[in-house]
């Protein structure tokens, strides 16, 4: 009988902890670039999962063109993450970023928005919202 009830409450334990989710760290970000030119801010975050996915919503664009976001590692020197495009009448829109190296949980990532193509149009571009590595 005790075989029994141990072996049951091994079982709901591990099912409990099975089940349990990872919560991401979201963080906001607030873009400003001038044409030809990357963000200076830095908008880190720590990667709270093996997800080999980040995140980008953008929920305030001003501005025309297009900018491109991507996540580098924590000092800025390295890209992790292939680029996504932003461009007006995309706010509320979920976009996501592969690694292309692998993304470690517990690491801290920071976000970079740039006109590295030249494809902004307006003196100025401003994307606000939030991110996820």
């Amino acid at each position: 009988m005790k075989k029994r009830k141990l072996s049951l409450l091994l079982t709901l334990m591990c099912l409990t902890m099975g089940s349990m989710t990872v919560c991401a760290e979201t963080k906001m970000f607030a873009f400003v670039l001038d044409k030809n030119y990357c963000d200076p801010n830095v908008w880190k975050a720590t990667k709270a999962d093996n997800e080999q996915t980040a995140y980008i919503t953008p929920t305030s664009i001003v501005g025309t063109g297009r900018i491109w976001a991507e996540v580098y590692n924590e000092k800025g020197t390295s890209s992790y993450t292939y680029a996504t495009g932003i461009e007006p009448g995309e706010e509320n829109v979920r976009k996501t970023m592969a690694y292309h190296r692998t993304g470690v949980k517990g690491a801290t990532y920071q976000l970079m928005g740039c006109d590295t193509e030249g494809e902004v149009t307006s003196d100025t571009f401003q994307v606000s919202g939030r991110w996820t590595p």
